[in-house]
């Protein structure tokens, strides 16, 4: 009777208080579905749509120019042509003018340079006279003045540029500083001619003179003229 009454007591316990709760289980992830291949549809065939007939009292249109579409034709052609005309004469005007400007900036430099240049030979002969002016003492020059211009060492022929100022086979002429001229009287000789060598030299007892290696016994007496003051170059307009 005790065993009945205890089966019985763990009966009841078992059916009050249940069976141990499993864990539930997890849910499953679906499998991604892959789309069907698609099936290109069965292409049907356009329906044919028969070609409009013309009447046959309809002639089939000329495409030949008629006058109307010629003269325009003939109009944008002459436009055409003028605008070419014009943009031509534009760039040949511009050209011009280009070339003015540069002809004009060219003779500018060219006047600026010779101006230049003849400021220089101004200075050159300015300070050349003041040197002759200092080294000038009795009627003659110091021999550090003489040896550095004048003697045999120092012959010129007249028709080299730049070594002259003035005419020497007519005076008066600049050599050395100084403005030089023939005595009364005296004149180039013909024979000397016009390009041989000559120089200045101090003759004692008859002062300078102008000698010629080809002709040693012909001298021209020459006059210096210590107040003369160099003539300056004007400048190129």
């Amino acid at each position: 009777m005790k065993k009945l009454l205890f089966l019985m007591t763990l009966i009841v316990s078992f059916v009050a208080y249940g069976a141990p709760v499993r864990p539930a289980p997890a849910p499953s992830r679906p499998a991604p579905s892959r789309p069907a291949p698609s099936r290109p549809a069965p292409s049907r065939p356009a329906p044919s749509r028969p070609a409009p007939s013309r009447p046959a009292s309809q002639p089939h249109q000329n495409h030949t120019a008629t006058p109307h579409n010629t003269a325009q034709h003939n109009d944008r052609t002459a436009q055409h042509n003028d605008r070419t005309a014009q943009n031509n004469q534009r760039n040949a005007d511009r050209d011009k003018r280009n070339a003015d400007r540069n002809a004009a900036k060219a003779h500018t430099n060219s006047v600026r340079n010779e101006n230049k240049a003849r400021h220089n030979l101004n200075k050159q002969r300015h300070n050349d006279y003041r040197s002759a002016r200092s080294a000038y003492r009795n009627g003659r020059f110091n021999d550090r003045y003489y040896g550095a211009h004048f003697g045999a060492a120092h012959a010129v022929a007249f028709s080299t540029p730049g070594l002259w100022v003035g005419t020497p086979y007519a005076s008066p002429f600049w050599w050395g500083g100084f403005q030089w001229g023939f005595g009364p009287g005296i004149f180039w000789p013909s024979a000397w001619g016009m390009g041989d060598g000559v120089y200045i030299e101090y003759l004692p007892g008859v002062g300078y003179v102008l000698a010629n290696p080809a002709f040693p016994d012909t001298t021209l007496p020459l006059v210096a003229d210590v107040d003369a003051q160099p003539v300056d170059e004007p400048d190129l307009q």
